[in-house]
């Protein structure tokens, strides 16, 4: 691994040949290390890692806006990405597309400007899932946090008022974040349905299927 990283870091210093260096690391990794290692090919090295040049200056257009939708924040940069046209649903190397990413950021404006340059709500990842997956899943996981923490909370406070006691407390769920930014989740559910998005009915979930 360390060996890897010091190819990475030459790449960064601009020097030549550093591509095959990387591909070779990576292959002796996978011959020696026995946990699962996610290996990329030589092409997408390359389009991860061009040799000689800055991410920033060679990355393509699609790769940008991966990175800027998996942020879901600056929506100048955005703009600018667009601007270069982009292949909107294009997938990553894991089916995953920009709206997804966008989703998972919980970003209502990315979904939002997504959807307006026809992104596909019903294109699938490797192992089935559409960006409706996605956030249900994250409507699911947040809401049964927040009901815990209206369970801790009136323990909490029931505790007090037995005992007589002051203890550690905190404000309402309502008032905490992240759960101030779970309407934002359902704001993206309702666009996505209202672009004609359903969600995948046959998700694989790797090592359990």
């Amino acid at each position: 691994w360390l060996k890897l990283v010091q190819e990475l870091r030459s790449w960064e210093r601009g020097r030549a040949g550093t591509c095959s260096r990387i591909c070779a690391r990576t292959a002796h990794l996978r011959a020696h290390v026995d946990m699962p290692v996610r290996i990329l090919d030589e092409q997408s090295i390359k389009e991860y890692f061009p040799d000689g040049i800055k991410p920033a200056k060679a990355m393509t257009p699609e790769m940008e806006l991966y990175f800027l939708c998996d942020a879901g924040k600056a929506q100048p940069r955005l703009e600018r990405c667009l601007a270069r046209k982009p292949d909107i649903n294009k997938p990553n190397e894991m089916g995953v597309t920009a709206l997804m990413f966008a989703c998972a950021s919980w970003s209502v404006p990315f979904v939002s400007r997504l959807l307006e340059e026809k992104a596909d709500p019903n294109a699938e990842d490797r192992n089935g899932a559409r960006a409706l997956n996605i956030v249900n899943d994250l409507i699911a996981q947040w809401e049964s946090d927040a009901e815990l923490e209206r369970e801790d909370c009136r323990k909490r406070r029931l505790a007090m008022e037995v005992t007589g006691t002051i203890l550690w407390d905190r404000p309402n769920v309502e008032e905490l974040e992240p759960f101030t930014d779970v309407p934002k989740l359902y704001e993206i559910r309702r666009l996505l349905e209202q672009a004609g998005g359903k969600p995948g009915e046959n998700v694989r979930r790797p090592g359990y299927d």
